[in-house]
């Protein structure tokens, strides 16, 4: 499930009628920023105009307080900031080898007025759940079921949110012993 939200490039083709409008199908980069147990990453999605794709290096990585970014905080927390007044925090809980609960709350600062805070609140809810929903279907659907450490799966440089998780819980399998 932390891998299916790090994987900026399955929005166009999973959400096409949600986050994902816009037929931004090709990945640049994504920029990440290591930071102490966790990253910023910033995403380049873009309308496929016959230009090659930028890599990771060649992307800018703004500033990590300001603008839209997604940070993991390793193990288990992401966090979209979509603009300076609006994100949304998600928490993996896992229950056992195969199901993870999936936790989100939405955060807005832009609507004061109580009434149509609560109208702005039960929306950003309902499309949330949609989100989710289009989520849940691809990965309890996926086959051959991931193990969680990239053992022979196919990645691509749009997978390196991906690819920096995976170098974490290696890194914390280790220091347990």
């Amino acid at each position: 499930m932390i891998e299916n939200q790090l994987d900026q490039a399955h929005l166009p083709f999973v959400h096409h009628n949600t986050i994902g409008r816009g037929n931004r199908t090709v990945v640049d980069g994504p920029g990440i920023l290591p930071m102490e147990k966790g990253f910023f990453i910033y995403v380049f999605n873009r309308k496929d105009d016959g230009s090659s794709r930028r890599t990771s290096e060649e992307v800018p990585v703004p500033d990590p307080a300001r603008g839209y970014r997604l940070e993991f905080r390793f193990p288990n927390l992401w966090e979209n900031y979509i603009s300076e007044k609006v994100r949304i925090l998600a928490a993996f809980v896992p229950v056992d080898d195969t199901r993870t609960l999936l936790y989100l709350r939405f955060y807005q600062s832009f609507m004061k007025l109580p009434g149509l805070r609560h109208l702005v609140m039960a929306l950003a809810g309902f499309l949330n759940l949609m989100v989710a929903r289009q989520d849940r279907r691809v990965v309890e659907t996926q086959l051959p079921k991931a193990d969680g450490t990239g053992t022979g799966e196919l990645l691509f440089p749009g997978d390196k949110p991906i690819m920096e998780y995976w170098k974490l819980r290696i890194e914390a399998k280790r220091s347990i012993g």
